[in-house]
């Protein structure tokens, strides 16, 4: 198994953190892109890629709605120039760096051409462009001077929550990343979808790469999943579950049976206290992934950060671990609580890493 971190793409910061993820044993960074809500994934990357020696170094995950294809191939050969074969590309719709500018995620067709065009491109050759109905042939020019790395092959990982995308997945895509389930059901069952698709486009399932995106808290002796600790490490990203349910269903029923009580409660508070106004979604992503606002603080109850985040105990997180390897899971990256970094990567190194 391998074990990768996931970095809030802060400029000041994103060193260090990538530093101390590498010394402790991760195998691979991933840095969030989400525009509206951090700092920016291509700097944050180059920065990195410039402090580290070994790591895999990836987008988690590019939007492809949110930059054109070749600049996101531009973006990708410039990193890839900075850490020869260690570039990575995570791709998708977008969820939160979309609907936090009040647009639904990008739409699966423009995903399919971006991932070709990208990929043609920095195979070296010439690519369609179209823009407004308008198409042209782009490709980059003086490849021999080395402004981008064409030669190291960038695999390209399709991120997919829902059905169609794990679809696509299976059809174009290099590896799958998803962070649909923590659970091995859930997990088996989108990995189902993806080798079906896979399979039906006369590929070989065995060759994708995938990643489970997940959190997690370190559980210590005694402690209960609604301990005040726990609800403030692993509340932020139980709190974006909700968020993404709430602007990605149309019913009760479409949420996962152990969510259901509490979405229906939070659906209800967000049509009373916030829909009214049409640009909720700036207060619906306050603190995305980062603080839980006092306001939603009585949803973040002990059934939702067990079921949205990995939270356990060092010994039964082993043991989910091994399970999800079983089940074909190559890689598992998480999210650490804010503020905890470095508690986070030495506690998981030497809990969990160690004993793999």
């Amino acid at each position: 198994m391998d074990f990768g971190i996931c970095i809030m793409p802060k400029p000041d910061s994103c060193v260090r953190e990538a530093q101390a993820a590498e010394a402790f044993g991760f195998s691979h960074i991933w840095v969030a892109d989400t525009q509206m809500m951090a700092g920016d994934v291509f700097v944050c990357l180059a920065l990195i890629a410039a402090a580290t020696r070994r790591v895999k170094l990836g987008t988690g995950v590019a939007v492809a709605g949110t930059r054109i294809a070749p600049v996101t191939a531009c973006a990708l050969g410039s990193l890839n120039q900075l850490a020869p074969g260690r570039v990575v590309c995570g791709i998708g719709t977008g969820n939160s760096a979309r609907r936090s500018m009040g647009l639904p995620p990008y739409p699966l067709r423009e995903l399919s051409n971006h991932v070709d065009l990208v990929r043609g491109l920095l195979s070296g050759g010439e690519s369609e462009y179209c823009e407004g109905g308008v198409q042209r042939a782009v490709r980059f020019f003086h490849q021999d001077i080395g402004f981008v790395n064409l030669r190291d092959r960038i695999p390209i990982y399709i991120a997919a929550n829902q059905p169609r995308a794990m679809e696509l997945a299976g059809e174009i895509g290099d590896g799958f990343i998803t962070s649909r389930s923590n659970t091995v059901e859930g997990w088996s069952d989108a990995w189902r979808r993806v080798r079906t698709s896979a399979q039906r486009h006369g590929r070989n399932p065995g060759e994708l790469y995938t990643m489970l995106l997940t959190t997690a808290a370190l559980m210590r002796p005694g402690e209960h999943y609604d301990s005040p600790r726990l609800r403030t490490a692993a509340g932020p990203w139980s709190m974006v579950a909700l968020h993404s349910l709430y602007e990605g269903v149309t019913s009760i029923e479409q949420a996962p049976v152990p969510l259901r009580s509490i979405f229906q409660q939070y659906q209800s508070y967000v049509d009373e206290h916030i829909r009214s106004d049409e640009r909720y979604y700036l207060k619906l992503h306050e603190g995305h992934g980062l603080y839980v606002r006092p306001e939603e603080e009585r949803f973040v109850t002990a059934e939702l950060i067990r079921y949205t985040t990995m939270t356990s105990p060092p010994e039964d997180l082993c043991e989910r671990i091994g399970a999800l390897e079983r089940a074909g899971v190559k890689q598992i990256a998480f999210i650490p609580p804010y503020g905890e970094f470095d508690s986070f990567v030495r506690e998981f190194s030497e809990t969990v890493i160690a004993r793999s």
